[in-house]
């Protein structure tokens, strides 16, 4: 994996934090807290790295137990090619999966992959904003009694290394079986 793309990820691990010691109350945020684990949604080429050096740090029966239900999943779904389907498409795979908890949950609700985890897994439960414009967007369970000013003080600002390209559309799930598949 590339040294910049894991500075992007220490910098949003960063941000995180920062937030979290500025205000401390507006963070639903905690282990086994997996709502924002709910649902597929895109992750970028890059990440498909980072999951699979997580899968490879993993014992074999936790990292065979992921990758079933990955397959699971993937079967389940009718998962599309994102790189290849139509913006409709990608929106009807993304509504009927809403509800589909990641592959890399254990029973408790946390993240087997948790040092390992994509980008926007980093980010989920902040606002966001792309350069001056505030989005918001975030999880349900944050930032309920938060000011305005509060909540744009918080957001992560989506820079062109959060953007995502039809050449490099994946989810958690594909991510893992494409990572398994590299292994051999």
């Amino acid at each position: 994996m590339s040294n910049g793309y894991r500075k992007i990820l220490d910098r949003a691990d960063a941000y995180f934090d920062q937030v979290l010691a500025t205000q401390p109350s507006a963070l639903a945020c905690r282990l086994g807290c997996s709502l924002c684990c709910h649902g597929l949604f895109e992750i970028g080429a890059a990440d498909v790295v980072i999951i699979a050096e997580g899968l490879d740090r993993l014992p074999d029966d936790q990292r065979a137990a992921i990758v079933g239900r990955a397959a699971e999943i993937f079967e389940d779904s009718d998962h599309p090619a994102l790189r290849e389907a139509s913006p409709g498409d990608k929106e009807a795979f993304f509504d009927r999966t809403s509800a589909t908890p990641c592959p890399a949950l254990d029973e408790s609700g946390a993240c087997m992959i948790y040092d390992s985890r994509p980008l926007v897994c980093r980010t989920f439960g902040l606002p966001i904003r792309n350069g001056a414009e505030y989005m918001g967007q975030e999880c349900e369970l944050n930032f309920t009694e938060a000011s305005p000013a509060d909540r744009e003080n918080a957001a992560w600002d989506l820079q062109w290394e959060d953007e995502l390209g039809p050449e490099d559309e994946y989810t958690v799930p594909e991510a893992i079986l494409l990572a398994e598949r590299l292994r051999g």
